[in-house]
This record gives structure tokens, C-alpha cells and sequence, in this order.
């Protein structure tokens, strides 16, 4: 073996036993691999082809692509603005629960990865993606693993990245890009602790306000349905991998570009997608147009049991042109009925009495109940539950307790076989 080959395995042998430091991408240290001739020529070619520029590390080195979008840059419908300086963002408006607490909107840090896999220890996240506001727009920051061997190099500066007065604004990330960052990073011994001072993950609170109506609640179809915004030759997540593979087998480059390419789009669209959501609990729901996305705020509402926001909210329904679901139907008559408005309530459950849905069911229940128990009319209250049993329960629970309430009201009425009609 050759001194130099000699060397270079030794020093790669030493990163093991060296403790690393957390040096940000931008400071005095950084040395380009203008004067590091150490590298293979590919580095050289990788920076080169993506428009980036490698940093050199004593663990390693990794290329680092900036892009800026600037101000008023469109992104469909919507545009980038400038936000004002006591801008901010309610922590409550991505919970399910009512919550204290807001997060500034300059501190917020977009967080995206591209990995080798879908999990597990084998996993690597061989692109790590940062967004976040400067003074001349929306920057991309995009970390670029060459090879596994500078693994260590990467992470170390994107552990700087996470200051503890940023808030990682991140989709299904804690679930997922989390955890894969973090595992490498004690793998590495670059850390043992990847824990934000804050972690806002979009998809639960995006599927809370808009699945209803979307179904696909993908980033590229939340894009599409919320911001008109679309891809143009966007690669597809599952051949993602594999590009990432023909670079390391192949040093082939010739889609890393669109995986890049995509890494920021991801990236871009959680920023706007954390303003919109926040917009929409900020106007009380005034910014929807939409009956299933109006809906799905009210259930947000009355989980937080604020049911006055539920009845104002199903109140601007009426007022639209769409027409809401059963379920829903049946949800708004039972808020209205906890609110003691009963007489709503009761013009709901019947127009669901006409279908035979689940709802049906539910209805023709509720009926009974309110004409045993507010009315007094036990006869009428026999016959709604008698439309129950031709609905037919799903349950054995619900046969149980179908059964005892028409005994109880065939005793009250004398079991004479007299009825009224419910309708």
C-alpha cells in the first residue's frame, strides 16, 4: 500500500475517534475545494453541475446549493410578500386543541429531506433542504451528500442550522424526516439530541382542514387544489432514490437536478402552506369558500368545545350554494341541539329521516328522544322508533337499546298498536 493510500485510511479511520463541531456553513472556516486537492474530480463535477459550491470539512466535505426566491416571486396564485416585523403565527392554528403560543414568522425553518429508503437504520438522508427568510426573499439551502464516507461533514452543519430560536416548519417530519436525520446523526456521533426548539408538522393539521374535500392531501395536489401552483416535469417521489444511486454507482447526474428541483418546491410550498393555514384561524374561517373545508374548521372548533364558532360556522354554509353531506348534516343538528337550539336541530334530523343513510338512523333516534322526553308525545316518539328498526342499527349494543326503548314506549302507549305518523 502507497503512503498516500496509506494515509487517507488512516484519516478516515481517525473521524471515527475525532469529536465533531457544530461550525455553520457560512463562517471564516469553510475552504472551498479550490485548495483541498484531496477530493475525487466527481465532487468537483457534482458542485459544479448543480450550481453549488463544496464545503470542506475536517470530517468531510458536501456540496451546499443556495437558491433565492425574492420578493414578489409568484407561486400560483399567491405571491411571495414581505412579511411585517411583529408577524407571527398561532401555534393553536396546527393543533387540534386549543393552545398558548405563537411562533414569529422570520423564524421559521422549512424542513425537507430526500433519503435512500423509507426508514430504518439503512436510510440516509443524502439531501437535507432548509428554508428560510432573509432580507431579500425566501432562501433554499440545500445540503448534498457526495458520497457515504462524508456523511459526518453534512450533518455537523445542519445541526448549526437548528438554532434554538428557529421553528422547524416541517410535512409529516415528525414521523419521518426526523427521525432519519437524528438516527444518522448518532450513527455518525454527530449528536445524540436532533429536538428543535419547535416543530410544526403540516400534515395533520392539513388533513384536519381540507381531506374532506381534497382527498389527496399530497404537498404536489395541496399545491394544485390550494394555489393553483403547477409542477412542470416534476420527478416522482419513488424514483428519487434511485437517481441518488446511479450518482454513487454510475456518477451519473443527469436527473439530480429535478430531484433538487423538487427538494425546493417541497420546501417552498411549506412556507406558503403554514401562512394559509394560519390565515384561515386567524379570519375565523372567513378566508373559506368551500362547504367541506368550512366544515372541517367547525370540527376543529368543537373538539376545542367552542360551539358558538361551530353554529356561526354552519351558518355561513347555509348561506353558500353547496350542499353539506349527511354526516355533516348530522353533526351540525347535534351541536345545535347541545346549544339548545332545538327547533333547527329537529328540521335537520327529519330532512335526513327522507334518505336511508347511517344518518338516517341517527335521526330517527334523536326524534324519538325529543318527542318522549320535550314533547310528551310517546306515540309519535313509537313511530320514529319504529323507522329506526326499518333503518336497522349497526350494532348488537344498538339492537339492545333499540329494543328497550320500543318496549318502554309500547308500555306508555298501552301496546294498543296505535302510532303517528313521524312525517
Amino acid at each position: 500500500m502507497s503512503r498516500d493510500n496509506l494515509d487517507k485510511k488512516l484519516d478516515q479511520f481517525s473521524r471515527f475517534f475525532v469529536t465533531p463541531t457544530n461550525t455553520p456553513a457560512d463562517t471564516d472556516t469553510d475552504r472551498t475545494l479550490e485548495t483541498s486537492p484531496s477530493y475525487p474530480e466527481r465532487y468537483y463535477r457534482l458542485a459544479d453541475t448543480l450550481g453549488g459550491e463544496l464545503i470542506d470539512r475536517d470530517s468531510g466535505a458536501y456540496c451546499l446549493v443556495r437558491t433565492l426566491y425574492p420578493w414578489g416571486e409568484p407561486f400560483g396564485s399567491v405571491v411571495l410578500e414581505r412579511p411585517d416585523n411583529n408577524a407571527v403565527i398561532s401555534r393553536s392554528a396546527f393543533s387540534s386543541h386549543d393552545c398558548d403560543g405563537c411562533a414569529p414568522v422570520p423564524s421559521l425553518l422549512c424542513f425537507d429531506t430526500e433519503t435512500t429508503g423509507l426508514g430504518g437504520s439503512g436510510a440516509v438522508a443524502f439531501l437535507i433542504g432548509f428554508g428560510s427568510l432573509t432580507d431579500n426573499g425566501f432562501e433554499v439551502r440545500q445540503y448534498v451528500l457526495p458520497d457515504y464516507s462524508d456523511e459526518t461533514a453534512m450533518l455537523e452543519d445542519v445541526l448549526a442550522e437548528c438554532t434554538d430560536d428557529r421553528t422547524l416548519v416541517s410535512y409529516n417530519g415528525a414521523a419521518f424526516d426526523v427521525p432519519v436525520v437524528r438516527d444518522r446523526m448518532i450513527i455518525n456521533r454527530v449528536s445524540r439530541h436532533f429536538e428543535p426548539a419547535g416543530h410544526i408538522d403540516l400534515l395533520h393539521p392539513t388533513r384536519r382542514l381540507f381531506r374532506r374535500r381534497l382527498r389527496d392531501c399530497t404537498l404536489t395536489n395541496i399545491e394544485r387544489e390550494l394555489f393553483a401552483f403547477y409542477r412542470d416535469d416534476d420527478i416522482p417521489g419513488y424514483l428519487i432514490p434511485s437517481v441518488y444511486f446511479e450518482w454513487l454507482g454510475e456518477e451519473s447526474l443527469e436527473a439530480m437536478e429535478q430531484v433538487l428541483e423538487h427538494n425546493r418546491l417541497d420546501i417552498l410550498t411549506l412556507y406558503f402552506l403554514s401562512l394559509h393555514i394560519n390565515t384561515v384561524f386567524a379570519s375565523e374561517g372567513a378566508s373559506l369558500d368551500r362547504a367541506d373545508d368550512i366544515h372541517s374548521l367547525s370540527r376543529v372548533f368543537g373538539r376545542r368545545r367552542q360551539h358558538e364558532q361551530v353554529i356561526r360556522l354552519y351558518r355561513s354554509i347555509t348561506e353558500t350554494s353547496e350542499k353539506l353531506a349527511g354526516d355533516a348534516l348530522l353533526y351540525h343538528s347535534l351541536m345545535l341541539k347541545r346549544s339548545g337550539q332545538m327547533e333547527e336541530a329537529v328540521e335537520l334530523w327529519e330532512s335526513l329521516l327522507e334518505t336511508d343513510s347511517r344518518e338516517a338512523y341517527t335521526a330517527a333516534i334523536e326524534l324519538a328522544k325529543y318527542c318522549e322526553h320535550r314533547l310528551k308525545d310517546c306515540p309519535r316518539a313509537l313511530a320514529y322508533t319504529r323507522r329506526a328498526v326499518e333503518l336497522r342499527p349497526d350494532s348488537d349494543a344498538q339492537w339492545a337499546l333499540l329494543e328497550r326503548r320500543l318496549l318502554r314506549l309500547k308500555t306508555k302507549v298501552g301496546d294498543s298498536g296505535q302510532s303517528s305518523d313521524p312525517t
